[in-house]
């Protein structure tokens, strides 16, 4: 690694691409504003990993690197080295993702393809600006919840005429009753914190809530406080917190197959 004048390590300058690389297939791992330097190293598929380059058109940038083919299998490596880049590109700039396997025939595809979706590629950059994706996953314990509710509510304990599948029955849809009900409250306290938000089907039967939030990076604290404010009023439910993510739940962008940009179904807040 070479030295600045001042002494300071310096990244060292990657080899420009050669003529055969820049015809060949590009990687896409997302669209940025083409402001200012844009050099973000080793980080793209491969091993070594490639080096993620920025193409400018008309004040965009896709984020590219040279693969060997069209077609990029969904392994691990591949899948994290995909996740590493987009997190890198995040710290700094505001990101328009792309789905895992995007890649355009060549570098002149590429361009083309900024151009041609220049207005689409803008209005959605505009609408992310500054913004991140906060996950939020809530599970719970069934029996800990039937147990619960037994004990809070007499009503809910077994009756003497009452066999033991017919208060099963009743327990079970007054815990389903309050847990969606939780779930709702839950939603509620955190859309004000947020640009928008998405609810996702709930994965495996412990799930109640699988959430994304499309959130200011400046609120990003104060959202993170609340989740925390949530979890420590109930011991009823699990809370899985993850992010800052690029917002790949508020885009849907297949540029590798020629289709525009759209924003997803998402509620925007109050």
């Amino acid at each position: 690694m070479r030295a600045d004048p001042q002494g300071k390590s310096a990244r060292p300058q990657p080899d420009a691409p050669t003529a055969e690389e820049l015809a060949g297939p590009q990687y896409l791992y997302g669209v940025v504003r083409a402001d200012g330097p844009l050099d973000f190293g080793p980080i793209g598929l491969g091993m070594p990993p490639c080096h993620v380059r920025a193409v400018r058109e008309g004040g965009l940038a896709a984020l590219v690197s040279s693969t060997p083919s069209r077609r990029v299998d969904p392994t691990r490596a591949h899948l994290l080295a995909h996740q590493r880049a987009a997190e890198v590109v995040l710290r700094e700039h505001t990101l328009l993702p792309v789905a895992f396997g995007t890649v355009l025939g060549s570098e002149a595809d590429v361009r083309a393809m900024l151009r041609s979706t220049q207005e689409a590629l803008t209005s959605v950059l505009t609408a992310l600006e500054g913004k991140v994706e906060l996950g939020l996953k809530v599970l719970y314990h069934r029996e800990h919840l039937n147990r619960r509710m037994e004990l809070e509510d007499e009503a809910l304990r077994r009756r003497g005429d009452e066999s033991e599948a017919e208060h099963e029955q009743r327990l079970g849809r007054a815990v389903e009753l309050r847990a969606a009900l939780d779930m709702a409250a839950m939603l509620e306290g955190l859309r004000p914190l947020a640009a928008a938000s998405r609810t996702d089907a709930p994965v495996g039967e412990r799930m109640l809530l699988n959430a994304a939030f499309l959130v200011a990076r400046r609120d990003g604290p104060a959202f993170e406080a609340k989740v925390r404010m949530l979890a420590a009023r109930s011991d009823l439910y699990t809370f899985r917190f993850t992010g800052p993510w690029a917002p790949y739940s508020f885009v849907d962008v297949r540029l590798g197959r020629a289709d525009a940009p759209e924003p997803r179904g998402s509620r925007t807040a109050g």
